[in-house]
């Protein structure tokens, strides 16, 4: 699996133009009847194939830079992914027919005689699933048009043992993946920071994924995170697709256009009343190599001091556990960006990233919470993984034995 999530994401673009082409022709031919052909086949699936890989040229560029372009590209691409995903829902639909068929026939009694097993499917099958398909294509244009724009507040109380009593409340507010570029909505995020500065946060930390590809226009988008506040400052990490885009070019615009911290494998310590609390900042790697660095700067760290970890990809939470770092915030997976409504751990990441793809995970005293992220990526498009603001308050020992 790791493999095929390699391959797709090293030919992005080829694989989500083939898919939508794949989920169209498939629903034209459910609907509409197949032809007898099978060059036919072939000939519509590569022209819808090649449609959709030029309409995805659209988003080489800024939405400002080309909105024409912009506008009928992303309706092409959307066009071709409500199509995958009616074709995914007719795919299983029609599996578990079958499965439920070879559940439910009797056993033939001995020296019967057997009909010829059927090799299509009959009219109530065909009934639910046209329902099922349109029923599947109309939620993934909602996550087109409205589910991008859902927007969650999660809590989380986390008592420290090494927390000293003055930071007690302390409450940080954990944000990451806004991905910024063309797919980005400007509006969506104007909306999520009111929100995050509502919350009136200690400390903002940012988790990555700042800006979505090279062809971001950093002075367009970065002045929009200076209205992130927090009484005691915004520290960032940087992501994989910060990397593409240029990790010394993303942290020289945020130093530019913002007052954030961008910590690439240091420890911040910050000062409040008195106490301290050391905030480390990995530099995003590629697994197995995520947590190279910790050890080294764990042992910058005071013994029994009370410390948060800022890393993009989940995978580096088992050496944070074995390592004994009491809380780890982490982005990168989206939760999917794509669920299954009522069941959303049948999402994407969770089969092709990690186990750890979205919400809080315990191992031992470590604490992992793996945000779902601001922003989407590929295509504009979230349904049943709405975005997520983390709201993290710390508590001492004495107030969590309170409480």
């Amino acid at each position: 699996m790791k493999r095929l999530s390699r391959l797709v994401f090293r030919n992005f673009w080829f694989a989500v133009a083939l898919l939508g082409a794949l989920g169209e022709w498939t629903v034209v031919c459910w609907f509409l009847g197949p032809p007898a052909a099978f060059a036919l086949h072939a000939l519509g699936i590569a022209t819808l194939t090649l449609v959709n890989r030029l309409a995805a040229e659209a988003y080489d560029r800024e939405r400002h830079a080309g909105p024409l372009l912009h506008a009928v590209g992303g309706v092409t691409l959307a066009a071709g992914f409500v199509g995958a995903i009616g074709a995914a829902a007719l795919a299983v639909l029609a599996g578990a027919w079958r499965g439920l068929e070879e559940i439910t026939a009797l056993p033939a009694q001995a020296g019967a005689h057997m009909p010829a097993a059927s090799t299509g499917f009959d009219e109530p099958f065909r009934a639910l699933a046209s329902l099922v398909v349109v029923a599947a294509m109309a939620l993934a244009a909602w996550g087109f048009t409205h589910g991008h724009r859902q927007l969650r507040v999660t809590r989380l109380d986390l008592p420290l043992d090494t927390l000293p009593t003055n930071l007690d409340g302390l409450r940080i507010v954990h944000v990451t993946d806004f991905h910024l570029g063309p797919t980005a909505h400007r509006g969506a995020l104007h909306e999520a920071f009111d929100r995050v500065n509502a919350l009136d946060p200690d400390l903002i930390c940012v988790t990555g994924d700042i800006v979505d590809s090279p062809r971001t226009d950093l002075d367009h988008w970065l002045p929009e995170l200076n209205r992130l506040r927090a009484r005691h400052g915004v520290f960032a990490i940087l992501g994989n697709h910060d990397g593409e885009a240029g990790s010394d070019r993303v942290a020289a615009a945020l130093r530019q256009h913002t007052e954030w911290r961008v910590l690439r494998d240091e420890v911040a310590t910050v000062e409040i009343d008195g106490e301290r609390l050391h905030l480390i900042g990995l530099n995003d790697r590629k697994a197995p190599h995520t947590a190279a660095m910790l050890p080294g700067l764990l042992a910058k760290v005071p013994a029994n001091a009370p410390c948060i970890l800022m890393v993009h990809q989940p995978v580096a939470f088992p050496a944070a556990a074995e390592a004994r770092v009491p809380l780890t915030l982490a982005g990168h997976t989206h939760g999917g960006q794509i669920a299954v409504p009522g069941v959303p751990a049948l999402n994407p990441a969770r089969f092709m990233m990690t186990r750890y793809d979205a919400g809080t995970f315990v191992d031992g005293d470590s604490v992992l919470h793996v945000n779902r992220g601001l922003g989407t990526s590929g295509q504009r498009i979230r349904i049943a993984a709405p975005r997520e603001i983390t709201v993290v308050t710390l508590l001492a020992p004495s107030a969590a034995a309170a409480a």
